[in-house]
């Protein structure tokens, strides 16, 4: 892939993960963490120390199907190795399902143009899918369709974001999609957008949930997004029900051979070891 490269090469990984045993994707000590794990397993294969940097910095117990991380190796062969035996390293609970030379330019949080996450309802119990939401209880499918596509376009979202999570710079996002794909007794709530807060999308859901159940009305979606204040929505949905679906980015940024103008040698990146950096995506 990429050709013979004779000095530093970014790499994008994409990831599968169930989230059910871990305390989140960013690494923690004496915990067992996604990003922990990728990093000891790259470790293991070069022979060094490695940072990798993901696309959305997921909580204790979500999900993941379209995680995306990227990592600098020193040369081609570095990647050879983690091409050929990363996934087989890593444990049974990630999925390394790609792994490619990209672009130098090319950084998992800044580069992306949209995410899109699942979360995914049962309107009753089924021991046989652990990663959901059971509700025990029927749903007003057309209030909660309905409510939903208020959520769409951009708005403050600062109701429905963590409290001490709230940015400085503005808590508005571009949603382009937030819709109810229903069957049967199971609901998936797809939502997408250019950014999200800490537990959007769960208390996203919570919310909506509410509605279908008669505790709020329709109109409260848009009561609660001119709040702006955190106890005006509803309830914070479990994270066992959320996957971070899909990760979009420019297509030119997937060339390893492009350069931006102010390109230096791939290298260290200050946002990989700053747990606190404002770029950093929490679900």
């Amino acid at each position: 892939m990429g050709g013979a490269v004779n000095h530093g090469v970014r790499v994008r990984l994409d990831l599968h993960y169930a989230g059910a045993n871990f305390s989140g994707w960013q690494e923690q000590p004496n915990l067992r963490t996604v990003q922990g794990e990728i990093k000891r397993a790259v470790s293991y294969l070069i022979g060094r120390p490695v940072n990798v940097t993901g696309a959305g910095r997921t909580d204790a117990g979500v999900h993941a199907r379209g995680q995306v991380a990227h990592l600098d190796l020193a040369h081609a062969g570095e990647f050879e190795r983690i091409e050929r035996a990363l996934d087989r390293r890593v444990p049974d609970d990630i999925r390394v399902t790609r792994a490619r030379i990209v672009s130098p330019a090319f950084h998992a949080i800044r580069s992306a143009t949209a995410r899109r996450y699942h979360y995914h309802l049962l309107s009753g119990p089924d021991l046989f899918q652990p990663f959901v939401w059971h509700l025990h209880r029927k749903l007003d499918r057309t209030r909660m369709d309905e409510a939903a596509a208020i959520f769409t376009g951009e708005h403050d979202f600062s109701s429905f974001c963590k409290t001490s999570s709230l940015k400085d710079d503005g808590n508005r996002c571009r949603i382009d999609l937030c819709a109810f794909e229903w069957a049967g007794d199971s609901a998936i709530l797809k939502v997408r957008g250019n950014r999200f807060l800490h537990h959007m999308v769960r208390i996203l859901t919570g919310t909506l949930v509410e509605i279908g159940r008669g505790q709020r009305p329709v109109q409260d979606a848009e009561r609660i997004l001119a709040a702006r204040d955190r106890s005006a929505a509803g309830y914070m949905a479990p994270a066992a029900g959320l996957f971070l679906e899909e990760v979009t980015y420019p297509d030119f940024l997937l060339d390893p051979d492009y350069r931006e103008p102010d390109d230096t040698d791939v290298g260290s990146d200050p946002t990989d070891s700053d747990p606190e950096s404002p770029t950093k995506e929490i679900s």
